[in-house]
This record gives C-alpha cells, sequence and structure tokens, in this order.
C-alpha cells in the first residue's frame, strides 16, 4: 500500500523520485527515517536511512507543515549521496498519534519542472491516505498479537480488511473529481490547439499520461467492486475481430512509445461471440498493457485467436465453443516464486515494483474475475526471470451467428442546450469549455440556486447534475427541476465518481433518465445527449 501511494505521489506531482520515510530508532536508539517505499529514478535508494537532525524531512516535522527546498544537497550532507542532482524537494509530513509516522516527499531532477501550491494539496492529501493506512496497518498487527482471544482478533481483522477496503473507495472516488476536471480540459485544449503542432504534441503527452491515471483509478474501482461483489458482465453479441482491434487500440500508445513489434494472428472469418463487450475488450487490453510495460523497448509481442469455424464445420451443439486468446511477450518474464501469486490483488513481483511503469498489481487479479464471469479460465506461463510471459485465456463464448451484433455508430450528435450543475467551479468551466467546442449551448451553475434561477430563462434539453453538492444536493435540483414546466421535457443526467452509482437512491430513474461516473467518457456523453 506505502509503495502504491509513492507511485501516486510520483505520477500526481509530476516528480522524477517520490518516496515515503517512516521514523524509527537506529542500533544506537537514536530516531531516524527509514526509505520504506522509493518510485522514479531513487528507486535504488529503498531502505536508505536518513537522521532526523539536519534532514528536510527532520524539517518539515519540526515546523509540522510542507516545505519546499531548492537544491537541498547543498544543505543536507544526508542527500549527498542520490543521484541524479535534486533540483527540488517538496515534503510533507505524516501526521499520527501520539507521534507523527514520518513524512512524504517527492523530488525534482529537472530544472524545467518545478512544485506549486497544487503539488503541494495533492501531497498533503495522499499524505493524509498514508496515515490512515498505517493506521489500519498497525490496528491490523496489534490484532494479530491478541492469540490468546482468537475471537477479538478475527474481530479485528475483519474491521481492518474493511478500512482497507473503504480506504481504497475513498481514495478512487476523490482522485476521480480532480482527474475529470483535468481530462476535459486537456480535451478542450487539444482542439483549440489543433492547429499549433508543438502545443497540441505537448497535450498529447499530457493526456497519454491521462489516460495512465484513468486506467489506475478505474482498476481501483473494479477492485472495489469485486471486493463487494457488485462487479458483473453484461452479454450481448459481437465480433471478436472488433473486440481484439479495441483492445489493441486502446495500448496502441503505449505500443507505439517503446517501439514495441506487436504480432496479431485472428481468424480470416468473422467470429460472433456472446460475452460483455466492454469486459471483453478491457481483459484483452489488460493483459496486452501488462505485456507491454514488462517488454523492453523494441520487444516482440504475439496475440493470437484460435476459434473453430462453426459456419463451415456444423456439430449440431448449440453450446458455445471456445476461443482461445493468447499474448506473448519477451520481457522480464516472472520468477517461480512469484508465479503462483500473480493473479493475487495488489500483488507485484520485486522486479515489477523496480519499474515506474509498475502499476497498482490489479489488472490481472480483474482479468481473472472477469474471465471467470463468462465461464472461462486464464493460466500465466513462464521459465523465469528475462525469459518473457505467455498469458492464456479461455472463454467459451463463441457461437453461431443467430445472435445480431451489438451495431456500432459514429452518428454526430445534434447540437443540445446544455444545463450543467457542479459545486468545482474548474470542473464546470473545463466540461463547459468542451461540449461549446463540441457545439453545443452550455449554460454553467455551481449550486443548486443558480441552477433554478438559469432556467427561468433557458430550457434545457439536457442538464448534467453532480451528485455531491452542499446546500442543495443532487437528487434535491433534480425534483425541484421536474416540477419546472421549462424542464418538463429535459434529460436529467447524474454525474458522480462514486464507484456504485447503479441502483442507488441517488440515481434512481424516478429522479434522474441516466448517470455518467466521472472522468466522463466522451463516447457515454453522446450516448446520452442522443435522442432515446
Amino acid at each position: 500500500m506505502l509503495q502504491m501511494l509513492s507511485d501516486m505521489a510520483l505520477g500526481l506531482c509530476g516528480a522524477g523520485s517520490a518516496g515515503i520515510g517512516l521514523l524509527e530508532p537506529d542500533v544506537e536508539g537514536t530516531p531516524v527515517f527509514r526509505w520504506v517505499a522509493v518510485s522514479g529514478k531513487c528507486v535504488a535508494a529503498i531502505g536508505t536511512t536518513t537522521p532526523v537532525e539536519d534532514s528536510p524531512s527532520g524539517v518539515a516535522l519540526e515546523l509540522a507543515t510542507g516545505q519546499l527546498f531548492s537544491f537541498p544537497q547543498r544543505h543536507f550532507a544526508c542527500l549527498k549521496h542520490i543521484a541524479p542532482e535534486i533540483i527540488e524537494e517538496l515534503v510533507v509530513p505524516i501526521a499520527g498519534e501520539p507521534e507523527p509516522w514520518g513524512t512524504l516527499w517527492v523530488m525534482s531532477h529537472d530544472r524545467k519542472h518545478v512544485f506549486d501550491a497544487e503539488d503541494r494539496r495533492i501531497l498533503t492529501q495522499l499524505a493524509n491516505f498514508t496515515r490512515a493506512a498505517l493506521t489500519m496497518a498497525r490496528a491490523k498487527a496489534d490484532a494479530e498479537t491478541r492469540a490468546a482471544a482468537a475471537e477479538a482478533v478475527r474481530n479485528a481483522l475483519a474491521l481492518a480488511e474493511a478500512r482497507k477496503d473503504d480506504f481504497i473507495a475513498t481514495l478512487s472516488h476523490e482522485l476521480r473529481n480532480p482527474i475529470a476536471t483535468v481530462d476535459s480540459a486537456l480535451a478542450a485544449a487539444r482542439k483549440l490547439a489543433a492547429d499549433y503542432a508543438d502545443v497540441f504534441s505537448a497535450l498529447v503527452v499530457a493526456d497519454r499520461q491521462m489516460q495512465l491515471l484513468k486506467r489506475l483509478v478505474g482498476d481501483l474501482l473494479d477492485a472495489s467492486r469485486i471486493k463487494h461483489g457488485k462487479l458483473s458482465v453484461q452479454s450481448s453479441y459481437g465480433i471478436l475481430q472488433s473486440i481484439v482491434e479495441d483492445a489493441i487500440a486502446a495500448t496502441k500508445a503505449d505500443l507505439d512509445c517503446g517501439k514495441h513489434r506487436l504480432h496479431v494472428a485472428v481468424p480470416p472469418y468473422p467470429v460472433t461471440v456472446h460475452a460483455d463487450l466492454v469486459r471483453l475488450t478491457q481483459v484483452v487490453s489488460n493483459v496486452l498493457s501488462n505485456a507491454v510495460k514488462y517488454t523492453p523497448p523494441g520487444g516482440d509481442i504475439t496475440l493470437s485467436v484460435e476459434v473453430p469455424d462453426r459456419s463451415i464445420s456444423p456439430t449440431g451443439d448449440p453450446s458455445p465453443s471456445d476461443a482461445v486468446i493468447t499474448v506473448k511477450d519477451n520481457g522480464v518474464g516472472i520468477s517461480a516464486s512469484a508465479l503462483p501469486h500473480v493473479f493475487d490483488m495488489f500483488a507485484q513481483s520485486a522486479s515489477a515494483r523496480k519499474r515506474a511503469v509498475g502499476g497498482l498489481g490489479i489488472g490481472l487479479a480483474l482479468v481473472k474475475h472477469l474471465v471467470a464471469a463468462h465461464n472461462g479460465a486464464v493460466t500465466i506461463a513462464s521459465d523465469g526471470e528475462g525469459q518473457g510471459t505467455e498469458v492464456t485465456i479461455r472463454l467459451p463464448v463463441v457461437c453461431g451467428s443467430e445472435g445480431e451484433p451489438t451495431a456500432r455508430t459514429t452518428r454526430a450528435t445534434s447540437p443540445k442546450r446544455i444545463l450543467l450543475v457542479d459545486d468545482c467551479a474548474d470542473a464546470t468551466e473545463a466540461l463547459g469549455t468542451l461540449l461549446e467546442l463540441e457545439g453545443h449551448e452550455v449554460k454553467r451553475a455551481t449550486s443548486g440556486a443558480d441552477a433554478l434561477s438559469i432556467v427561468e430563462t433557458f430550457a434545457p434539453d439536457v442538464a448534467l447534475i453532480d451528485i455531491s453538492m452542499p446546500d442543495m444536493n443532487g437528487p434535491e435540483l433534480a425534483q425541484l427541476l421536474r416540477l419546472r414546466a421549462q424542464c418538463s421535457l429535459t434529460k436529467l443526467v447524474a454525474l458522480t465518481g462514486s464507484a456504485d452509482v447503479a441502483g442507488s437512491p441517488e440515481t434512481d430513474e424516478r429522479i434522474f433518465d441516466a448517470h455518467l461516473i466521472k472522468p466522463l467518457s466522451l463516447d457515454d456523453l453522446e450516448n446520452v445527449l442522443r435522442p432515446s
């Protein structure tokens, strides 16, 4: 968990290095900071200890607030061994009771990247989550020591596990709101910068990293759904080749960035499947993404699909037959000791943790769950570290052509009059600008009262309403809008960052016509904006 938080600090702050230092006594009993989690360029320094006295972390704890240091190696001897040179270091305390736990820090090794107040806010928030994680870990450890009271130990462990699940759900929920704002702003900026090649190129890089962040947070949400038994599949008819194409498209940027050679072999005849097309695409893209992450630049990756041709080999058996999807790479491989644990939630090998793109250890656990939900099986094989990896997915989803494949549509959405309501002004501005660039007429409101005032002179076709707002929340506003004659034909859409929206009172179909999860997908938004 600490390594996951360190990785998040690295990505969210755009740092060169990040880490967590916890207070502990050395062999002489003198308090020191031990770097228990390190990400980025300083990953080799994990386990390093620095003194409380005469260190940036010591200063941050003494002042009990975040501190920004310029060229700290010039002033603190304990950092002399760190390479590359530290341009800036931002350090925030990890509070605790009765004593602080330590510090969370990020470093810049690039003179072009400096930290600002937003980085400090993000780091402080992650430090609060770290405090919660450490508190839960201490509670769990204390519970395990009470072996004499077996029932008490079981109860304490169950509580610690529940708190961990709540922490993960809270973390992913809290991250979705700022991600949604930045994602909308990036999409708008890319449209505005289409004629400026240098600016557009920089925005493409930012967007690629934003998609990575969205995928990480999405994995956290799915992990929470799996834990609570709320991750299900909804089957429909589709073409397997289209699923493979979508999965490849989802990882194309990473493939191109690493200059990997992807070899694809699919049947020359169309293969109809009955499955959850979105989740099956997620399965293939997750496995393919893993192959990309753990294969050195220029490496080879092979994606092959084997299915029987039921159109020319009728068996008379109406039951679905198997599709076998194999992804093989010549990457870093998996050690024999780590292989049995690859499908465990949050499990990662030591070699994976050393890589800046190591992820959270959720992807394969999610793949196993989704494949099992399709009554299939997934296996993974490797001859050891440096010997590559082969993942084989067997799914009984291939059927005849009786079903009608889900149609894809690229039909453009006609301009709409949209009321956008969110108490976060940045969110309304970013999403509003993006919608305006798509040709829609948008009115913005940051409260329920503002929205009610706007509809006195503006009859929206669609109202996008944030669920969680102070004073008047989304459902309350939606019910009031239902009473307005000018909103009688308005489609009311709930916006939420929560993982568990379906079926909740806030998204009751009697209140809202639809709900969308932040950060919004433009495709999902277009589906909502289209006439029913």
